[in-house]
């Protein structure tokens, strides 16, 4: 067993003796929150023999604890996953002088496309917006372009994907039966109650549904008069 402040930690009953083993160890005490601080200690031990998941893992606690000097270097090293992309993307859209880092919406933008790609759907939704205010190179409309990563992004499952995806959809294409897709999709979506915007996303959706569900029963009753009182008769009774 190995200690820490008084603590004895095991893996299977024995004594980690391998990166893999000290990693375990440490992913536990992070994900479980018990032990502060002891999760650094054996992810470390994993990471000074180039264990990529504690890197990885170590590159994430730093960024979010904002110890963004030594994130960036571990993030670079593990910038072929794509949460280390988007913090790296991140630190380049705001700049980050405390790890050097000058600020660069091109330099931005490459490691939000290497997130995306990796199928990051935060970095879809910052691209999306960046797309829209053409603050990035498009080749088509700056709508088709923000869809396509908002779509991208629901695909996913991501709730805030979905709501904007529904929103460009009945905005900027006039397309209520695939917004009412959208809408409902981020509805249903367990996710959504748990996201920063979940509250506004549901009632906003919820009330453009009922919108398009009026406007819908509108066309209904329209449909009905057009086919029972023709237009060509109306002279008749008008």
């Amino acid at each position: 067993m190995v200690q820490w402040q008084g603590t004895n930690f095991t893996v299977d009953g024995h004594e980690p003796t391998s990166a893999e083993e000290y990693y375990r160890i440490g992913l536990h005490c992070w994900t479980s929150g018990q032990h502060p601080g002891a999760e650094v200690h054996f992810l470390e031990t994993a990471a000074s023999t180039g264990h990529s998941a504690a890197i990885e893992l170590l590159g994430h606690i730093d960024y979010i604890q904002g110890r963004y000097a030594s994130a960036v270097p571990r993030l670079r090293h593990s910038s072929g996953s794509p949460r280390s992309a988007f913090y790296l993307a991140s630190l380049y859209h705001r700049g980050c002088p405390q790890a050097g880092i000058v600020e660069s919406l091109d330099e931005a933008a490459r490691w939000y496309h290497a997130s995306a790609r990796l199928g990051e759907p935060e970095a879809m939704i910052v691209l999306g917006d960046l797309y829209l205010e053409r603050l990035i190179p498009i080749s088509r409309s700056p709508a088709e372009h923000a869809l396509e990563q908002f779509l991208a992004a629901a695909t996913r499952n991501h709730p805030y994907g979905q709501y904007r995806a529904a929103e460009i959809y009945r905005t900027l294409y006039q397309d209520n039966e695939r917004a009412a897709v959208m809408y409902q999709t981020c509805v249903d979506n367990p996710m959504t109650g748990r996201h920063a915007l979940g509250s506004m996303m549901t009632l906003q959706s919820q009330a453009h549904l009922r919108e398009i569900s009026a406007a819908r029963a509108n066309r209904r009753l329209q449909q009905r008069r057009d086919t029972v009182n023709p237009a060509q008769r109306r002279g008749d009774y008008y």
